[in-house]
């Protein structure tokens, strides 16, 4: 037997479990999904559903600007659709909204359309963050039981953090960056705080897992949550593909520490049912 071949028998027996649990198909429940008007007018509310079904999304967690396009979209599938409203209505207020004290009052009147489920993906950073509009936003969720969804810095996130209480908080991208040791820190001080992987530098290697993230999942597999993060109508042409990159590591994982991520945290989160 030539060390060619054995190395090609090796290489096949390390991915044959991802191979098996990938091709399974598991359902992702994603929690960072976009259905904004550029998106809406590329991509019809029933072509949108038919590709959630195509990339396998059992269900998901979606947000737009302006919201319209949202509400559109859930009452298609009220029962699959989790709606948050984002505290701006265009994409220009992303950047001024946390100084806009009339924002509160505009959000509170939208919330009766459709039973919104939370707030975000919100943009903020550094004090920013700690802002009299944020507080005010942060008390809105608190009275209506709504989720925070926050794109933010480590700065920013601690002061949402010390605002929120008991309050979900749903750290979009899990900062992207930040040291494991600080995430597990944030962890561990928080209960209530998730982190959504879309975008997280870090995870795999060569499309492998790696070691340290592998052991960070492993101990805590319950504050993990699956995203994509589809922010443009291009990022909806390669959800399949986006969501067969996230089976990839998943299926490098322990079936049952792959299931809480892939979807159990989050129907945990928002309930089993729509």
């Amino acid at each position: 037997m030539s060390i060619q071949y054995r190395q090609c028998c090796f290489i096949l027996l390390l991915w044959l479990p991802a191979a098996i649990l990938a091709e399974t198909r598991l359902p992702v429940f994603d929690t960072h999904l976009h259905y904004s008007e550029d998106v809406q007018t590329m991509i019809p509310p029933g072509r949108a559903l038919e590709m959630l079904d195509a990339a396998g999304i059992s269900r998901a967690v979606v947000s737009g600007t302006p919201g319209p396009a949202v509400e559109v979209l859930y009452r298609l599938a009220p029962g699959r659709l989790v709606p948050f409203i984002r505290p701006y209505f265009t994409s220009a207020q992303r950047y001024t909204w946390f100084r806009d004290p009339e924002l509160p009052d505009l959000l509170r009147a939208q919330l009766a359309r459709i039973p919104y489920r939370g707030i975000g993906e919100f943009h903020v950073a550094g004090t920013d963050a700690g802002s009299a509009t944020v507080k005010a936003v942060i008390r809105l969720a608190q009275q209506h039981r709504l989720v925070l969804h926050a794109h933010t810095d480590l700065e920013g996130l601690e002061l949402i953090l010390a605002e929120a209480g008991d309050t979900d908080v749903i750290w979009a991208h899990a900062g992207f960056d930040e040291p494991i040791a600080i995430l597990q820190r944030l962890l561990d001080q928080h209960p209530h705080l998730w982190l959504e992987l879309s975008y997280r530098e870090g995870i795999t290697e060569a499309d492998r897992l790696t070691p340290a993230w592998r052991q960070f999942f492993s101990d805590y597999p319950q504050r993990f949550l699956a995203g994509t993060d589809t922010y443009s109508p291009q990022r909806w042409a390669e959800i399949t593909d986006l969501v067969a990159d996230v089976r990839l590591w998943l299926a490098q994982l322990p079936a049952d520490i792959a299931q809480h991520i892939a979807y159990r945290n989050a129907e945990r989160l928002f309930g089993r049912d729509g």
